[in-house]
């Protein structure tokens, strides 16, 4: 079974495309493979970029769970709108902490990694052998 740390490794492959905003050729373990399927596929862009799973705890902020939980206690308040749930600031890191673990543990426990659409990061794009060759560069 893989860690948090392995299902949240970065991941860097090869992509191509006729769009720099769109890479729908990929991801291609090696330049070459990226080549082949950007002659195949007539794309005339190649790109080395990186992508990284979604830690999924980082989206929990003890800040906004209190707001959020303020917000739906409202009612519950005095006539001041005094906050409910005003505890030390410590026991609210230590409460991110622990949720953050348990999100960890979960995420692990289902074997989940998911990847976001957007790269996280990459090589400038390069025009494929095949379409240098076409317009009389070198390949």
């Amino acid at each position: 079974m893989k860690t948090i740390e392995q299902l949240t490794a970065s991941e860097t492959a090869w992509y191509s495309s006729n769009d720099e905003d769109v890479w729908t050729g990929g991801p291609y373990d090696t330049r070459q493979e990226a080549e082949e399927e950007a002659k195949a596929n007539w794309h005339r862009l190649i790109m080395r970029a990186t992508k990284t799973p979604i830690r999924v705890s980082k989206h929990f902020d003890q800040g906004g769970f209190f707001e959020a939980a303020e917000e739906s206690l409202y009612d519950l308040c005095n006539e001041d709108g005094d906050p409910t749930l005003d505890f030390d600031p410590a026991v609210n890191l230590d409460l991110q902490t622990r949720v953050r673990a348990a999100i960890d543990e979960w995420q692990v426990a289902h074997q989940l990694a998911p990847t976001p659409w957007r790269f996280s990061g990459g090589d400038e794009p390069e025009i494929a052998a095949w379409a240098k060759a076409e317009e009389g560069g070198d390949a």
